[in-house]
């Protein structure tokens, strides 16, 4: 509807209806705009809800590669080449978080021939265990004993966990029942039937009684 005046330009009215067919739309579009910005704080929170569940799996992942697996008191039991049952304990052990190949043992013990009569042990204060190579790394004060009552003592010992045989570069006291003897490096092959020492070889025999 419009209304004109003399000498103004025409000005448009709203009728009553159409007044009230406003009023009545003005709700409906607050509520739409309303509905609108909800639906993008909704958006927005889902977003960042996932943002922070990818953010938060990462971290625990990275946590859980960088954190090294421990073990207390554990047992590795297996079958050397010649057939003889061995096990391997420890106070406490630890799989390196960069190398899952490598297990640190503190206070480890080797039993060769488990369960079995001759069977022949040595123990250290720490040790490395390599799955994938078979062998196990004794360090400090390293302490080897057989059946027989032969003991040496050495700063290491290198055990092949497939054939059972034991070595050392770095020196080695033992004794036994009749003789005593040291050497700078040995190796004890065929079940510890054969000792092989080498450099500066001092053996000293004791007569039997």
């Amino acid at each position: 509807m419009l209304t004109q005046t003399d000498g103004a330009a025409a000005i448009p009215t709203l009728s009553a209806s159409e007044r009230a067919r406003n009023r009545r739309r003005a709700p409906v579009r607050r509520l739409r705009m309303g509905l609108a910005v909800f639906a993008i704080v909704i958006g927005a929170a889902v977003v960042g809800q996932a943002t922070w569940r990818t953010l938060a799996s990462s971290k625990l992942q990275t946590q859980a590669a960088t954190t090294p697996l421990l073990l207390d008191k554990p047992r590795f039991t297996g079958v050397l080449k010649d057939g003889r049952p061995f096990l391997i304990t420890a106070d406490r052990a630890e799989r390196d978080s960069q190398d899952q190949d490598l297990v640190r043992l503190a206070s480890p013990r080797l039993v060769r021939g488990y369960g079995q009569p001759d069977a022949s042990e040595a123990t250290a204060k720490s040790g490395v265990y390599r799955e994938a190579a078979h062998t196990l790394l004794l360090t400090q004060d390293v302490r080897i004993t057989n059946g027989e009552g032969y003991e040496f003592d050495a700063p290491q010992a290198l055990v092949d966990m497939r054939t059972g045989e034991v070595s050392g570069s770095a020196g080695v006291e033992g004794s036994g029942p009749n003789a005593s003897t040291r050497a700078n490096a040995y190796s004890v092959k065929d079940k510890g039937d054969r000792v092989i020492l080498n450099g500066r070889v001092r053996t000293r025999l004791e007569p039997r009684r």
